[in-house]
């Protein structure tokens, strides 16, 4: 009887090299792009390298560092923004650290986050921000206290929603100061003065307000009221039928003249925003109506069955599921208004991205061969993309927890 000749070893098509052979390397066409791609992006990569840290010019970014933070909010009050900056990573570290032993893997990852990065601009303040050294390392040490507190007494979550309520109330009275006080550690540092990643944030909470407002507008559109149905149609289409830059323009020129009012007796910071805030209400709605859409009428339809009342079906049946579905339309929608805000230049507000046209205008910075600019852009692409991505990241925890996408 004939042996049966070897046959060659199966080919390996699982770890690391399974991954690269079946997806890079499958065929000799695949092999040679690969090559080729790969090649191309080593060398932008280390084009980019070598720019970075032998040929770009940082000393202005460095120098600037509190423009791009707070603007021209007094350097004598800087412990008012870092107070507040501590009352947030606090709040943020009870939340994350109570909810750590139940389904908050989400906001403890994100915690980390946060804190690793205020962990390492510690460390830099303790090297080289002598002004703001210690007020840096309390906030440190606050977040530190705070999710460990938060761990031990689990029960704080109940009580967190209402301390965050009057924990933004509290933050905005102590960076705006106490009215009418001209003087002392606690007078009023006007809007107009703020400026910078502190304005870019308190504009961002914006989307805070929009949630509820969007949802009410949602519910409002599918009304059999007709009054209610048809106004709230109307504020969706006509506020998403124009670009945020143009609803800026109308609350920075058009608002005082229909008010018949000074333009400076209304807040720039007040009508940014009121325009970004009802504006990202209006996308909001539509996010949550393709939600609510979504959801089979039959869930309702069983709901009513069980005795439960319009209401109720809405806010414990329909209402869920439908804010489920649309998770990554909502944190789209996040990521985007957090861009938007560069846009407030509009009513003469310097945000994070419009300080660094002033820094590059600057008589030091024209002096540089070539200017800045190609350093400040690299500079804000880092910071923005650190949060969208977290933003992200955080969107997809969440769905992956609700099980979004899956039957």
């Amino acid at each position: 009887m004939d042996m049966i000749p070897a046959r060659q070893p199966p080919t390996r098509d699982s770890g690391a090299l399974g991954w690269l052979r079946v997806n890079l390397f499958s065929s000799v066409a695949n092999s040679v792009l690969t090559v080729a791609v790969g090649a191309l992006l080593l060398w932008s990569l280390f084009s980019l390298l070598s720019w970075v840290f032998f040929g770009a010019s940082w000393e202005r970014v460095w120098i600037n560092l509190r423009l791009f933070s707070v603007y021209r909010y007094p350097v004598d009050l800087l412990w008012r923004p870092m107070a507040v900056l501590g009352l947030i990573m606090s709040l943020f570290g009870v939340t994350a650290g109570a909810a750590s032993r139940g389904e908050g893997r989400i906001l403890v990852s994100a915690f980390r986050w946060i804190a690793g990065l205020v962990f390492g601009l510690t460390l830099i303040a303790l090297i080289s921000w002598e002004s703001v050294r210690f007020l840096w390392l309390g906030v440190s040490v606050v977040s530190v206290l705070s999710y460990l507190w938060g761990r031990a007494q689990p029960q704080l979550i109940r009580y967190m929603a209402w301390a965050w309520a009057t924990g933004f109330i509290v933050g905005f009275g102590l960076l705006y100061g106490v009215p009418f006080v001209r003087s002392g550690p606690l007078h009023v540092v006007p809007a107009r003065e703020w400026g910078g990643f502190l304005l870019t944030l308190i504009l961002f909470t914006g989307i805070i307000p929009s949630f509820p407002l969007g949802i009410l507008l949602a519910l409002g559109r599918r009304s059999k009221l007709p009054a209610i149905k048809y106004f709230c149609i109307g504020f969706i289409e006509i506020v998403r039928g124009a670009p945020l830059i143009m609803w800026l323009f109308i609350a920075s020129l058009l608002l005082p003249l229909l008010l018949n009012t000074d333009p400076t007796a209304l807040p720039a910071l007040l009508r940014a925003y009121v325009a970004i805030t009802l504006f990202s209400a209006a996308y909001m709605a539509e996010n949550v109506r393709g939600g609510l859409q979504a959801v089979p009428k039959g869930q309702s339809e069983a709901a009513r069955a069980l005795g439960l009342s319009g209401w109720q079906t809405t806010r414990m049946i329909v209402l869920p599921q439908a804010l489920r579905a649309v998770i990554p339309a909502i944190v789209g929608q996040a990521i985007g208004l957090f861009k938007d805000t560069s846009l407030v230049f509009i009513v003469g507000l310097l945000d994070f991205f419009n300080v660094a046209n002033t820094v590059a205008n600057q008589p030091q910075s024209l002096q540089v061969a070539g200017g800045i600019r190609l350093e400040l852009s690299l500079f804000l692409a880092l910071v923005y993309w650190f949060f969208a991505y977290r933003m992200s990241v955080a969107s997809r925890q969440l769905e992956k927890q609700l099980g979004v996408g899956v039957r």
